[in-house]
């Protein structure tokens, strides 16, 4: 890895953020959608189906995405089955963060008032109309900062994926050190940049949502 001038560490880390980027944006609609499926399913508590659940959102929520990762990445070849770092990231964050997307949604299900689904039945609205026209509106918007808190926390997550050898943040800050330790300090600085870069924007783009849909929700 060349190094000659502060340039050279920007560009790498450019390159390193828009990896962090691209695989936390694409795990978190990937997350989003699984979470919705899930909690409609624990919402109205489909036999069989819901077990199944249960039984995912425990097992992601309570083991290091570092060792899902790890087993996947290198765990999985051994039995003739192989994915690439990319696509093992997107897996294993996708999952992680529908267990944590499922447990936000299907909290805001929770607070949904019966007698308003009672309703919705009793004005002859189809299952799948009140899901997209009562359920889903309400208990997004009810989750809707638990839902931005898990998509920090996803992002964040991707710096696990170090593990697998994926070139984000820092996997190239821990690359440079290991040959350049006098880079130390000017590598940790970037890295932390870095990551301020991509998170405060996430953070105020979060809050002005989540402003907006209070405000859509209440009025004020």
């Amino acid at each position: 890895m060349d190094i000659n001038n502060i340039f050279d560490l920007v560009s790498i880390f450019a390159k390193a953020s828009l990896v962090t980027i691209g695989v936390a944006l694409l795990s978190i609609l990937i997350a989003f959608i699984i979470g919705l499926i899930c909690s409609i399913v624990l919402f109205y508590k489909v036999p069989f189906l819901k077990t199944i659940i249960y039984f995912y959102v425990e097992f992601f929520r309570n083991t290091p995405s570092l060792i899902q990762a790890y087993f996947i990445f290198y765990g999985l070849p051994k039995i003739f089955i192989q994915i690439n770092n990319f696509g093992c990231s997107i897996i294993v964050l996708s999952l992680l963060g529908g267990a944590y997307m499922c447990e936000a949604i299907y909290s805001g299900t929770k607070a949904i008032p019966k007698s308003q689904k009672e309703l919705a039945l009793a004005i002859g609205l189809s299952k799948i109309d009140t899901i997209k026209h009562l359920i889903l509106p309400q208990s997004i918007s009810i989750s809707i900062a638990s839902i931005n808190n898990n998509a920090i926390f996803l992002t964040k997550e991707v710096s696990a994926m170090k593990i697998i050898l994926l070139p984000e943040i820092v996997y190239q800050a821990f690359s440079i050190i290991s040959l350049r330790p006098d880079l130390t300090i000017p590598v940790s600085v970037m890295m932390i940049v870095s990551y301020l870069v991509i998170l405060i924007p996430m953070s105020i783009v979060f809050s002005l949502v989540e402003r907006k849909v209070r405000f859509a929700e209440f009025g004020h």
